[in-house]
């Protein structure tokens, strides 16, 4: 049974506080009861820091394999809250996109063609760059990680290996900072950085941003390697180290472009403040570039402008619209979402208050004060931020574990290992009894499983021909551009309409299978298409979601629509503004009936049906054969009427095939919104 919804006061307030819901939270529970009489015992970390052979806590001059065994065990952390949280594969929901687009760059391509119809391999968040080719519209760095994955085989291991990055990225920030705040003894800053890593393998927050397919333990691990860099050149005065922080500085501008912009006016005002400031920007500059180069690349191969981000075009014409919600329900779910983020520190939230503490009395740091700053930054772009697969509040939890540390160390400077370990026990406490309940209800949301598993398919000996798809998550995960329905599993998104046996026949009717998702486990057995033999073709409006090259207004789909509505949606283009002359176009997909090998061209009745809800809209249809070209055929019509209706317009014959695989329908609404519903084809 799925755990019950927190209340609206759990939520706002303190969260939920219980026993503990399962078994990682049982043994956290344990190992929290442990670690406190280990920091109440005298000398009892040092006696468990020999115990484990930490090598940590005995001896701070050993950093090499205390840096080995805190990043094994951060990373087998993570495997464990895939197996058990997210039951075995990615559950974000936008890492079905990443994943994709992560497949496409394994092959080489940051766009990637659709076969016909394309629009059985469209799905949310991709846009269509032309006739034919498809492109994520999430930004490409994390989806680079992930092809370097899919290229080993083991795309799933791509998080684990990030979290042992980060902790040695937390290390060198957290070592770096003390320098700076004036930590001169190499084993209070040694201490300052261990601490900071015990606080980042014990988060489990940061267990999950490095266990699902999403990029925000890369950019808060990206980001941590700039500013310890960064840092490290002004201490040493070595220009060099700035091209290290140019390229942390470049995958942050290519994962997350508006956390790039406080990070590197940081970086800007470090290395403007050292000895060879020329050298040390120019350093800093030619690290960056490569980011900046795949970040143009990709939003050309998806926009055709390399300035253009395809996230912008995605919300301004396609994506749902967006819903303000009132001042109060702002305010509130901000301080929802800064209350969940102090729980990111360290489990708990009192604990996240210790970043403070560096930035208070005369002890207080420019750095310390400089890292605040941003990290305060960090968060405030995380929470106003809207754009699809943007990441969140966790990639300023590094910055403010390490100034937690350094809070300690200060605070508490003769017996800081205790109050370390005691800390390390509250936090373990505090995902037993606290946080836990969140990651629970993670783990039994949706499905309460991966919505594509790779073992059914595998399972059911199913190695080549087309795999069906109800849900365009699911697709995507399966989704790979560089594997034909000939040579593996070729994944299509099902339409419900005649795209469905037309993909069928397009590709020589292969093995067809269709997976479905169950109430306790999914499956995928033998289908076919309907429709069979007939003549006649129908092809939803909806169906061609999310249409070719919107402009001037958004084209979104309507459900549930009216009754009349066929399958009950129907496509809606609504100009920006609905008054006056104000004009959207989008263009949708025809396609021509056909099998595998080319047939004569023959004459067909195109008869379209429109939804009218009794606007002031007026919409026009024509049929073209490329985009820009002259019209074959003609409709207008306009919205008024005295009450919602469907209507089919006056069929006109359009001759298609031979070498043509489609046509294109180029719908245009002035005015206000117009609704297309379907388009059927009949021969003469």
């Amino acid at each position: 049974m799925a755990p019950s919804s927190p209340t609206f006061a759990e939520s706002l307030g303190l969260g939920v506080w219980s026993r503990p819901p399962d078994p990682p939270a049982q043994a956290a529970l344990a190992l929290a009861a442990f670690l406190l009489v280990v920091a109440l015992v005298p000398r009892g970390p040092r006696w468990l820091g020999g115990l484990l052979d930490f090598s940590g806590l005995p001896d701070l001059r050993r950093s090499r394999r205390f840096l080995t065994v805190a990043a094994f065990a951060a990373a087998f952390l993570s495997l464990g809250y895939i197996a058990f949280y997210l039951r075995g594969g990615p559950r974000a929901e936008d890492a079905a996109t990443f994943w994709l687009q992560g497949r496409a760059m394994s092959h080489g391509e940051l766009s990637w063609a659709a076969p016909d119809p394309s629009a059985s391999f469209r799905a949310t968040h991709l846009l269509s760059v032309a006739p034919g080719r498809l492109a994520g519209i999430l930004a490409p760095a994390f989806s680079l990680l992930l092809a370097a994955g899919f290229l080993l085989g083991a795309p799933m291991l791509v998080g684990p290996l990030v979290a042992a990055a980060l902790v040695v990225s937390t290390w060198l920030l957290a070592h770096e900072l003390a320098a700076a705040a004036g930590e001169r003894d190499p084993a209070r800053a040694e201490t300052v950085a261990r601490i900071a890593v015990g606080l980042s393998v014990v988060s489990v927050a940061i267990r999950h941003a490095t266990a699902d397919s999403v990029p925000d333990g890369a950019v808060a691990t990206a980001i941590a390697i700039a500013l310890a860099a960064g840092l490290r050149a002004r201490r040493t005065a070595m220009a060099r180290t700035f091209g290290a922080a140019g390229l942390a500085l470049g995958f942050v501008l290519a994962a997350h472009p508006a956390a790039s912009v406080p990070v590197g006016a940081v970086l800007a005002f470090v290395a403007l403040g050292s000895p060879s400031r020329v050298r040390s920007a120019g350093w800093l500059l030619a690290g960056a570039a490569p980011g900046a180069a795949l970040l143009l690349a990709a939003n050309h191969a998806a926009t055709g402008h390399f300035f253009a981000s395809p996230a912008a075009a995605y919300l301004a014409g396609i994506g749902p619209p967006p819903v303000a919600p009132g001042a109060k329900a702002r305010v509130l779910g901000a301080l929802q979402r800064l209350r969940e983020h102090l729980a990111e520190v360290a489990n708990l939230e009192p604990l996240a208050l210790l970043a403070l503490v560096p930035l208070a009395g005369s002890a207080r740091s420019r750095a310390a004060v400089t890292l605040a700053l941003l990290a305060a930054a960090l968060v405030a772009i995380a929470l106003a931020a809207t754009s699809p697969g943007t990441p969140g509040l966790t990639v300023a939890v590094p910055i403010e574990q390490a100034l937690a540390a350094l809070a300690i160390v200060r605070l508490f400077p003769g017996s800081a290992a205790q109050v370390a370990t005691a800390a390390f026990a509250l936090a373990a406490g505090g995902f037993a009894l606290h946080t836990s309940h969140d990651h629970e209800r993670l783990a039994a949301s949706g499905r309460g499983r991966p919505l594509y598993e790779p073992d059914v398919p595998r399972e059911a000996a199913i190695n080549h021909g087309l795999l069906f798809f109800d849900d365009d998550q699911g697709y995507e995960f399966a989704s790979d551009p560089g594997v034909p329905a000939s040579h593996g599993v070729e994944a299509v998104r099902m339409r419900g309409d005649d795209h469905d046996r037309l993909v069928y026949d397009e590709l020589g009717h292969p093995p067809v299978h269709r997976y479905v998702l169950g109430p306790t486990s999914s499956s995928a057995s033998a289908w076919t298409p309907p429709g069979g033999s007939s003549e006649v073709w129908r092809f939803e409006a909806e169906s061609d979601w999310p249409p070719v090259a919107p402009a001037g207004g958004r084209a979104e789909v309507v459900a549930p629509g009216p009754s009349c509505a066929s399958d009950g949606h129907f496509l809606a283009l609504s100009p920006a503004f609905s008054k006056g002359g104000a004009e959207a176009s989008m263009m949708i997909e025809l396609p021509v009936p056909r099998g595998a090998t080319p047939a004569p061209r023959r004459t067909w009745t195109v008869v379209p049906r429109v939804f009218q809800r009794g606007g002031a809209g007026r919409g026009t249809l024509e049929i073209v054969l490329a985009p820009g070209g002259a019209p074959l055929a003609r409709w207008t019509w306009t919205d008024t009427i005295s009450g919602p209706a469907c209507t089919d317009l006056p069929g006109q014959s359009v001759e298609l095939g031979a070498e043509r695989r489609q046509a294109w329908l180029v719908v245009t609404a002035s005015g206000g919104p117009v609704g297309l519903d379907k388009t059927t084809l009949r021969p003469r």
